[in-house]
């Protein structure tokens, strides 16, 4: 049996295989009903979608005007740099799972875990050097957008990355013996299609704004799920035992409530700071 199969054949008897659901509809039906829930309120809610998109992520970005892309006049919910970590992160899941990697469990080789690293440092640096010009202390060049939105995408890769191999290695029973990422041609690609991300975000064109600002708000979204996802299978024991994605579509549904109450609670505590200091908070 070759490597990429080896150990993702489906067998109810290994050891680490949980029971399976008896009506395993019922959770997915819940799971998706609350994303149709959510997408439904957000249109019918009577404000502006624009408004309500920044106020759906407020909790998790300045979302200061001056450090954001605009497209056809209306600012995305995310500034420049932020836009491009969850638009990086959502390139990223999207170009595994067509390459069928969302059970990959070995990482990249280490040349590529080198790149990966320094795409974190390129944008810690970036993102130093911005402090630094806010503060009005000496700085070692002049911030740009462009680059700010680059640096994210790059970071949007490793967090992608990251939270791939963070569910392989937590829920599934069954994982795929390859790494998340082969080789350089696969980098290639992936970096080839954070290009297009990159070209959408800046085009400034109007008819983009919506699918663009969904997009970012749903990469957030994926971001925050995954994470309280793994936290809560971690915490309920119950690592390495789903066979398919219905098997956690139980838990993936109060982690999503989860992760609203957070970004919620986060944003409101934004607000009342904001409004008590009369600043809009830098981070």
């Amino acid at each position: 049996m070759s490597a990429r199969i080896a150990i993702a054949k489906l067998d109810p008897q290994h050891p680490q295989a949980g029971p399976r659901i008896r009506n395993p509809q019922f959770p997915v039906v819940i799971f998706w009903g609350l994303i149709a829930v959510s997408v439904l309120g957000l249109f019918v809610v009577p404000w502006p979608i624009a408004t309500k998109l920044q106020g759906v992520v407020h909790g998790l970005c300045a979302q200061r005007p001056s450090h954001s892309f605009a497209l056809g006049g209306t600012n995305l919910p995310f500034d420049a740099r932020m836009a491009g970590i969850y638009g990086g992160v959502l390139t990223t899941l999207a170009f595994l799972v067509a390459r069928g990697r969302w059970r990959a469990i070995r990482l990249p080789s280490w040349p590529i875990l080198a790149l990966i690293a320094g795409f974190v440092a390129l944008m810690g640096l970036d993102g130093v050097n911005s402090t630094l010009q806010d503060f009005g202390l000496p700085y070692a060049y002049e911030p740009d957008n462009r680059l700010r939105l680059a640096t994210g995408l790059l970071m949007g890769v490793a967090l992608g990355l990251l939270l791939c191999y963070l569910t392989s290695a937590t829920l599934w029973a069954y994982v795929v013996d390859v790494p998340i990422l082969r080789g350089w041609r696969e980098m290639v690609a992936l970096l080839g299609c954070l290009g297009v991300a990159y070209l959408l975000i800046a085009s400034g064109w109007g008819w983009l704004y919506l699918p663009v600002a969904l997009a970012l708000v749903s990469g957030a979204v994926i971001t925050v799920l995954l994470l309280s996802l793994s936290t809560l299978v971690l915490l309920y024991g119950r690592e390495n035992r789903a066979r398919r994605p219905a098997d956690v579509a139980g838990l993936a549904s109060v982690a999503l409530l989860l992760g609203y109450a957070v970004m919620a609670l986060i944003a409101v505590g934004r607000w009342y700071l904001e409004s008590r200091l009369g600043v809009e908070l830098p981070l």
